[in-house]
């Protein structure tokens, strides 16, 4: 797992100190192109205007590169600078359907924004603006925190993020971007925030707010140490993020499979899961839904014959009814990845990259073929080979998914020393919608010795 570590902290760097400096290599816009149709075109289209064919399942919308109205930069100005969209694809968006892409290689990511920028002329032909300088935090102090929340009391945040920071503020159901789409303010007790947790982060978005959103900026309404006694009550109020979890981090996404000798128990209590670590895997949303669960834990084991993904997440009500039932899922790409450009698409596959599907739902464990959006199949009864248990305690899911390493079918996906899966959660509670409330990011795997 530490080789797997390094190489992708070495693809992050590398792009951070130089995808910006680095304009006179060329780059394959045709590479770009096609990770674009594989990855992006689903929600942003393929003509780049945000009406993919699942945009209309999706909310926030997809953006409009055409528009030319980008909302999260660092830089001043209609045109973001190329780091700031390279971030965005990296990181991805909490809060919306945006997943971060930090499995791709430098190379990869340029060869996207170079095509990217041919939806829109200003992109290949304007520079970026200056970048917004940050001054120096002063100390966070119960005074300077007492000041920010006196602020943001008088100030109008009220209207759109509530009196508590959740997002349900009077004016809230009325806002839209300029898009004429409806616009859901940021529950900011919940993180990472869309554009950077840090203060320093938080700071700029205050300076030159959202472009695109009635979020304002307020560079010219507070004072430096009025910002700054925002920042820290915003800091105050937000619940603290998984111990170790660092959003920028590719680590984020590394999952070890740890080795046991004897059967894998599906008792989650069990010795062999208790000593093992778990990873926090933050979620993405398809449609916003303020009480949707943002958060799961994940654990895997294997024996050399079988391997188990042990996924906990918190629910306020247990539903088991066959018809309305909590439900999680596990997919897998039905090939073997060499590359992460080879990845199928995070939504379900595609008709040439098809990805294998692992349901739990009413207390039953399902196998499934997916190759695309509404082309889900079940396997036969008899093949099936899913097994597993789900237990509902204290207010938490505990869900043990466990399979043979080897696939017994050729409608099962393999299980290599390295690969990839994604996770998915339904919550019976939330207005139902098409799809997962909630999916991950690719997470990658590796099997310990």
């Amino acid at each position: 797992m530490k080789r797997v570590f390094f190489i992708l902290l070495a693809l992050s760097l590398s792009c951070q100190q130089r995808a910006c400096r680095d304009t006179s290599r060329e780059v394959s816009t045709t590479q770009g192109k096609h990770l674009y149709e594989v990855h992006c075109a689903s929600c942003h289209g393929s003509k780049g205007d945000g009406k993919g064919p699942i945009a209309e399942f999706l909310w926030p919308k997809p953006r409009d590169f055409t528009s030319g109205i980008f909302k999260y930069r660092r830089t001043r100005g209609a045109v973001p600078a190329d780091l700031d969209l390279l971030q965005t694809m990296k990181l991805g968006i909490p809060g919306t359907s945006m997943p971060g892409w930090d499995l791709l290689s430098m190379e990869d990511w340029r060869s996207i924004l170079s095509y990217l920028k041919s939806f829109n002329p200003r992109l290949a032909n304007e520079k970026a603006g200056p970048s917004v300088d940050t001054p120096e935090e002063p100390k966070k102090t119960p005074e300077s925190i007492q000041s920010g929340r006196e602020l943001y009391e008088k100030s109008g945040c009220v209207a759109c993020h509530g009196l508590q920071g959740k997002g349900d503020g009077p004016g809230a159901i009325v806002l839209k971007d300029v898009w004429g789409d409806r616009i859901a303010p940021r529950d900011l007790t919940r993180g990472p925030l869309k554009w950077g947790n840090t203060t320093r982060d938080i700071y700029r978005t205050l300076m030159i707010g959202i472009p695109g959103t009635p979020m304002p900026g307020y560079e010219h309404t507070f004072s430096k140490e009025q910002m700054w006694s925002l920042v820290h009550y915003l800091k105050s109020i937000q619940r603290p993020l998984p111990e170790g979890y660092d959003p920028s981090s590719p680590k984020r996404n590394l999952l070890p499979v740890t080795k046991i000798n004897g059967e894998i128990p599906l008792d989650y209590e069990d010795e062999a899961w208790e000593k093992t670590s778990s990873i926090p895997v933050f979620l993405k949303h398809l449609w916003h839904e303020p009480e949707a669960t943002e958060w799961l834990t994940i654990k895997a084991l294997h024996n050399d014959k079988e391997i188990a993904f042990y996924i906990q997440w918190e629910d306020d009500r247990m539903n088991v009814d066959p018809n309305q039932s909590d439900a999680a899922a596990i997919q897998l790409p039905m090939d073997t990845i060499t590359n992460p450009i080879e990845l199928p698409y995070l939504g379900m596959g595609s008709a040439s990259k098809k990805v294998n599907i692992w349901e739990w739902k009413a207390g039953s464990f399902k196998d499934f073929n997916a190759g695309g959006v509404g082309q889900l199949k079940p396997q036969d009864l008899m093949r099936q080979n899913v097994t597993g248990k789900g237990v509902y305690y204290q207010g938490s899911w505990h869900v043990i998914f466990r399979r043979t390493l080897r696939p017994a079918e050729n409608e099962d996906a393999p299980i290599p020393q390295l690969g990839y899966a994604s996770f998915a959660l339904w919550d019976e509670d939330l207005p139902k919608h098409r799809g997962p409330e909630t999916f991950s990011e690719w997470i990658v795997y590796e099997l310990g010795n």
